[in-house]
């Protein structure tokens, strides 16, 4: 293989020279950088990229000679809000999909086992033996039916579980039961007991659930959002928490992070703020992807999971 010069910056990035030697072996160049600063300093012309979005955002602002950037996040929202875009941009498929699936799953029986309320019973010393609530027969309105809603959408319906999914063009897809579109949303989220936000960050996502979606939604649900911020309106979600208009709220993205101090999401009532954990961007999980993708690279063969700019993923 052609002696190669490649760029790595990410937080990890320090992970990565040893998982890659390990198949490419010593014949290979790299530079590593760890933050947005170091990625700007060292950044010395290298073609090729594995790179947080942000990171690799904060290097396009000199126009650099870059062929492909593989990003190492689901998301690639800095990168197609920059206005270079005169390179290859890949993203990840088939990566976080389990990860997402076992904090949806695992958020959604601590709700359902009342798992709070037991634990606070235990600190009372007081016996009360309630029933528990079920996933058999509920129904889990998916936003997202990409790769990573597939999987979620896959192993709930082991559990029983109904799937019916959003997307913006309505196409069918397994295995939901049904697909709607934002003309219909109301109809999908009066169906769902679990509602599931796997979306990307675009024009068309921004708000999606705001104050009448909130209302649609049944008393008894559980609003869940692992995609991305910019879906929920925070002030609505709030005011549906507070009135009790929904069961509960677990957000694991939003507009701004860190989320602020002085949010009300921190304190509101029913309401699970956990800090952009669902899925986790591991070197040994990326490295798979970015070799893939470098064979076709050398080869001069089109790369897997390109990113179309206009669409924004």
């Amino acid at each position: 293989m052609t002696t190669l010069s490649i760029f790595i910056a990410a937080q990890n990035g320090a992970e990565y020279p040893d998982l890659l030697k390990d198949k490419l072996g010593e014949e290979i160049e790299y530079t590593v950088a760890t933050t947005i600063e170091d990625s700007v300093s060292k950044y010395s012309g290298q073609p090729v990229l594995l790179a947080r979005p942000d990171f690799a955002a904060a290097i396009l602002e000199s126009k650099p000679p870059i062929d492909w950037i593989q990003s190492t996040w689901a998301g690639v929202t800095p990168l197609i809000e920059h206005s270079y875009k005169n390179y290859i941009l890949t993203g990840v498929k088939n990566v976080f999909g389990s990860q997402m699936t076992e904090y949806i799953i695992g958020h959604i029986l601590y709700h359902e086992l009342r798992m709070e309320e037991r634990a606070e019973q235990q600190k009372q010393k007081y016996w009360k033996a309630k029933g528990s609530g079920r996933l058999q027969d509920k129904t889990m309105g998916i936003l997202g039916t990409g790769s990573i809603g597939i999987d979620l959408a896959h192993s709930v319906a082991t559990l029983g579980v109904r799937v019916i999914g959003y997307n913006n063009s309505g196409a069918s897809a397994e295995p939901f039961g049904q697909v709607f579109t934002k003309e219909s949303i109301k109809d999908f989220l009066r169906q769902s007991d679990y509602v599931v936000g796997i979306l990307p960050d675009l024009p068309v996502t921004t708000n999606l659930i705001d104050t009448a979606a909130l209302k649609a939604m049944k008393k008894s649900s559980l609003l869940i959002n692992v995609g991305r911020g910019n879906l929920i309106d925070d002030d609505a979600l709030c005011a549906a928490l507070n009135n009790h208009e929904i069961a509960g709220a677990i957000l694991d993205v939003f507009k701004e992070e860190p989320l602020p101090e002085n949010s009300a999401l921190w304190t509101t009532k029913n309401c699970i703020v956990t800090p952009h954990v669902a899925a986790m961007s591991y070197p040994a999980d990326i490295v798979k992807v970015f070799l893939r993708n470098l064979e076709h690279y050398m080869a001069g063969e089109p790369l897997l999971y390109q990113i179309d700019f206009e669409k924004g993923y």
